[in-house]
């Protein structure tokens, strides 16, 4: 089979205002003002592991992404991104879409071993996940059994959650194949709105989704200015020393 990514990368992040204003937030840069991005530090780390084909959906600032990326990968555009959410975005990709596929958030900062985790794993619906990561309110949180993903949701109280979604996930052959009519139903109803991991809950009914625990490695979700300070101080150092 030939691996394909999708980023999923058409947001604002209006929490990042106003360093977002005419710019996603994965195009913020990790080193510097003009340093490398977290989109391109994806890309690269995509090309490293045996990605055939990575297409990036756009949206806000979707010139700029262009431009900085060219040829390198394929786009998908999110037109509509101000009114809709991951789910829509994906939903975009469908027809495009092989028998491998990683789907990653293009606002996380993460090392290439966290792919490699998923690659090895033997189940074909697989996402990553930090079972030591700190619970809150704005966590998509895990619940399991086993290695068996039985929930997801940020709403999931931190008492049942066992670890944080990282938004890197691999779906392939028959997992791909009900991932795929799930986010499809559920955008013909409506549910445009939504992000992503709403679609992996729904599929829980119908296929199963295990994962994998990256504790430990760096990695970050940049949504505030803090966590972007901390990815350029912290996470983004350690990933350059593994």
């Amino acid at each position: 089979m030939s691996l394909q990514a999708v980023i999923l990368a058409a947001g604002q992040g209006r929490r990042l205002l106003p360093l977002t204003l005419e710019i996603p937030k994965a195009l913020l840069p990790l080193n510097g003002a003009t340093g490398l991005t977290i989109l391109e530090h994806q890309v690269e780390l995509l090309e490293r592991v045996g990605v055939k084909e990575v297409l990036v959906v756009v949206g806000h600032g979707k010139d700029r992404i262009e431009a900085l990326l060219g040829g390198r990968v394929s786009y998908v555009v999110n037109e509509d991104y101000q009114n809709t959410n991951s789910i829509y975005s994906f939903y975009l990709t469908l027809e495009r879409l092989g028998e491998e596929v990683l789907v990653i958030n293009g606002d996380v900062l993460f090392p290439e071993e966290v792919v490699e985790r998923l690659l090895a794993s033997e189940y074909s619906g697989v996402l990553s996940i930090d079972t030591g990561a700190r619970l809150d309110e704005e966590t998509m949180k895990v619940a399991l059994e086993g290695p068996r993903v039985v929930d997801i949701r940020k709403d999931l109280p931190p008492e049942r959650a066992h670890g944080e979604n990282l938004g890197v996930v691999l779906f392939k052959g028959r997992a791909l194949a009900v991932l795929k009519k799930v986010v499809k139903d559920m955008v013909d109803k409506g549910e445009v709105n939504r992000w992503i991991p709403a679609a992996f809950r729904e599929m829980l009914f119908f296929h199963p989704i295990y994962a994998v625990d990256v504790k430990g490695l760096p990695w970050i979700e940049v949504d505030f200015p803090q966590d972007l300070e901390r990815a350029q101080k912290e996470v983004y150092p350690r990933i350059g020393e593994k």
